[in-house]
Parts: structure tokens; sequence; C-alpha cells
């Protein structure tokens, strides 16, 4: 296939350069006719070619010596047409990709057909119009790396695990490499300060640089030297440099604790100050510390596992960043109880490429949420016109955290709550949450077991719900009620 292709491409390179010598034989064949040894066959009059004379005196001198312009401007042709061919079409591109999190790239040298080096610590290089002939291509990996490499020649790709490559380019040429870092031996590093939240830099080996804000773990890392030094501190002496070293399948703790005056008046010790009074929970790797969940509240427990999982999240601004907020007091809409109910059951919302049949959800967040549940058939969606922006209620999060999770749902009897009866929507789903332990309902003025299906939840019940159901369905900590189904009064 290859020798064929290279074959064809020569045949064009070839025609290409015909028609490049025809044309300089149909200039020359032209100053021959001006010339004063074809008079027999002169194509013009006398006095044109006076004229001639006149305006193009250059042009007309050389008339009398043609067979040294042809041997010049063949020569030059020949000249232009070879440093044509050198370096017509050859490409050569390199691209090294690092291991995720890690800004680390190989030194590679690039040796040429002349001799000459190209030495590189780039993390992509392109030769464009490379000479042919042989390359050889040496690359160091980063210590405590590996590299593979890839190489794809005109569109065909092959591996190479040896750290020097030899190749030949030739005409219309091609070559890709793509060089993978992978580590081989590595460690852990653990970065904090007390308090927490404080900037720091971390030098590593390698010459590479990470920034962050305490507390920060790295796993995995390279082995080597690792420094720590934090920026200005406002009010307070700068902590002094810290420095270990990583060896392999070990863990480097660097951490300092700040003392100083002006400590209670920093941000980062306010923040430290209110962690012991409300709900910290690791929001996008950031530990974030919600104002309006108290510790000792009944939903703080519920509201921490809600949001250390993943499938709860607090307020944020507009650029993303946590607010503190979680809004216990504020209703889940229709839209939110599909995106918690996706999260919960691990189910992937991007699986489904159809657009949502609700037109509600055009061009919303929620969008391939909706989109998802209605092609899951859940029951929430069904009606395709559902204001997906209204509370949802108390028997519409059981009914869809069960759908989710698949639960088989139980035939209803309504006598375990006074306010459900059997014939009511989502009866059946009600008293199979009961059953299984996933919700308990109240009490009425006069005692009676009642589950309010209609009334809007909020965020703090929806977190008791969340975290109850992982552990009955997910954790498997099943805490059913048996006598659950006792007539009740009505």
């Amino acid at each position: 296939m290859l020798p064929g292709f290279f074959g064809g491409w020569k045949r064009i390179e070839r025609i290409k350069r015909w028609k490049g010598f025809l044309s300089l034989v149909s200039i020359i064949s032209f100053l021959s006719i001006l010339s004063p040894k074809s008079a027999p066959r002169q194509l013009l009059p006398v006095h044109d070619y006076a004229k001639l004379e006149t305006s193009f005196p250059m042009l007309m001198m050389l008339r009398k010596f043609p067979t040294f312009l042809a041997i010049a401007v063949l020569t030059f042709a020949g000249i232009l047409f070879q440093s044509q061919a050198q370096t017509a079409g050859r490409t050569i591109s390199v691209e090294q990709v690092s291991p995720q999190g890690l800004d680390v790239v190989s030194q590679w040298t690039l040796v040429r057909p002349d001799e000459s080096k190209t030495v590189v610590n780039d993390r992509t290089f392109v030769v464009q119009n490379a000479a042919a002939g042989h390359y050889v291509l040496s690359i160091i990996a980063p210590f405590g790396m590996a590299a593979a490499v890839t190489q794809t020649l005109n569109g065909t790709t092959s591996t190479n695990s040896n750290p020097q490559i030899a190749f030949d380019l030739r005409d219309g040429d091609t070559i890709d490499f793509r060089i993978l870092l992978t580590m081989v031996s590595s460690g852990k590093v653990s970065v904090s300060s007390d308090p927490p939240g404080f900037p720091f830099i971390l030098n590593g080996p390698n010459n590479t640089r990470y920034f962050g804000n305490t507390p920060v773990f790295y796993d995995p890392m390279p082995i080597g030297l690792y420094t720590l030094t934090f920026e200005e501190i406002s009010g307070c002496p700068t902590p002094p440099p810290q420095s270990g070293r990583l060896v392999e399948d070990e863990r480097l703790v660097l951490s300092v604790k700040l003392v100083c005056d002006a400590l209670k008046d920093l941000p980062q010790q306010q923040s430290l100050d209110k962690s012991f009074q409300f709900v910290s929970a690791s929001v996008n790797g950031q530990n974030v510390t919600f104002d309006d969940v108290p510790l000792n509240q009944w939903y703080s427990e519920p509201v921490h596992s809600a949001i250390e999982t993943q499938v709860m999240t607090g307020y944020a601004d507009a650029n993303g960043k946590p607010t503190g907020k979680f809004g216990i007091n504020d209703s889940v809409t229709i839209a939110t109880l599909t995106k918690i109910a996706h999260r919960l059951a691990g189910i992937d919302e991007t699986t489904m490429t159809a657009d949502p049949e609700n037109s509600g959800a055009a061009g919303k967040w929620y969008a391939p949420f909706i989109a998802s549940a209605e092609q899951r058939d859940w029951l929430i969606t069904l009606n395709r016109s559902v204001d997906l922006d209204r509370p949802a209620t108390r028997a519409e999060v059981v009914a869809t955290f069960l759908q989710a999770l698949r639960v088989p749902r139980e035939w209803p009897l309504g006598t375990m709550f006074t306010d459900v009866s059997r014939t009511m929507p989502y009866a059946d789903c009600v008293e199979t949450a009961a059953l299984k332990g996933l919700v308990s309902g109240s009490k009425d003025g006069n005692g009676q077991s009642i589950f309010r299906p209609t009334d809007p939840i909020s965020r703090a019940e929806m977190a008791k719900i969340v975290s109850t159901a992982m552990g009955i369905f997910i954790n498997g900590n099943s805490s059913s009620a048996p006598d659950a189904r006792k007539s009740v009064k009505r």
C-alpha cells in the first residue's frame, strides 16, 4: 500500500516539474525567435523589432546570446526544482501528554540528516518542510517516569517503548509522535495549615510547581524533593519554607501552624471557628462551611452526607463559587428533583441524546435530566407540560426515588396514613416507601399518622430522604417497618 502511494506521489511531483520545464522551454523559444539567427523564420516585422529594441533593451541584448541564456535559465530552474524537492510536503510533529494533574514534560532531541540537533522540552512542537533523510528522536523522561511513544506515519500508527526512535522521511511524508508519560515511582503528598485556607506554592522534582489553598492532598506524585512556601500573610509572620523528600509508596506531610495576635481577624481563622458550629463539607475539592446548617440541628448529618456524596450541593454564585448556603427551608423544584434522583441512582443523563419533549426545559440547565426522565418514563414527567419550576411534593419525591432506584412497589391498602387513601396518586409509592423505612410520616393533632403527600418538600427534608435512601438501597442497611400496615382510625 505505502510503496504504491509514494510511487503515485512521485509521479505527480515529476509532472509538476515537467510543466515548469516546458514553461522555461517556451520562454527560451520566444527569445530564440527574437535572435538574429532566426531571421529566415522571423515572425515580427522589422519595424516591430526596432520598437522592442527601444522598449526592452535588456531583453533585446539577451537575444544576441540565446545559448548562454538557455544555460543560465536551465541552471536556475534546476536549483529551484532541487530546493523544492528537498522540502516538499514533509512534516514532523511531537506532542507530549502528562499524567493527570501534573504539569511536567520530557526533554527530547531530534537529530536531522545533516547531523544538526534540535533540543526541545515543549508540550507541542512541529517541524514544517523538513528535509528528506534519516532522523533520530531521543527522549529523556522526567525522573520517576516512563515514556511510551505512538508513531503515526501517513495515517498508520505503531507503538514504541524505546526512548530512541530512528526513522526515514521521504517526499510527502507526515509523521506524528505522541509521547505519553506515566509514573513508575510515586507516593503521596499532603499539604496543610492550622488554620486552613492559606495559599501556597509547592515546588517539586522535574521543575514542577503546584499552587493551591490548604489543605490539599496529592496522589500520585513523582518521588523526589518537595519544598513548601506560603505567600505573605497579613498581620502575621510568613511561615518558613518546609522541605521533605518523597520516597516510593510513602506519604510526605508538609504542615504549618500559624501563631500571631492578628490571627483572630483573618478570614481563615474565622472560617475555622465557624466549622465548629456549622456543617462543613467538600464541594468540588474545596472545603465549604454552610453557615445555615448548625451542627446541633436534626438535619445537619443528612445535609453533610448528601453533600459529601455529591447527590446534593449548596448554592453557588454566577462564577460557580460556593456561597456557603444550603437553603434548608427552600423548596425543591421538579427539575431539581430529577437531577438529585439521577445522582442518587448513579444514572448518567448524557446517555440520552434526544431533546426533552417538555418545552419548558428547552435551553435550561436541566434539559438533559428532563429528557432522560422522559425516556425512562418517570411518573413525574409523564405529563409533558408539567411546570418544571414548581415545587415538588413529598409524594412525587418518594415516587421518583423508588423509580430511579428500581424498587418494586406494593399494592396500597390505604391504612398507613390518614391522608393517603389507596386511590390517590402515588399511594403505592408512599406506602412502599414507608414499608421500606424510607419515610415515617408524622402525627397530627389527634395523634394520627399523616404523610402530607401534597406538601412541598424542603431541602432539609430532601437531604434526610437522600441520606436514608443511600443507607437502605445503596449501602444495604435496610430498616423496613414490618408492622407499618396496621389500621389507623380515620
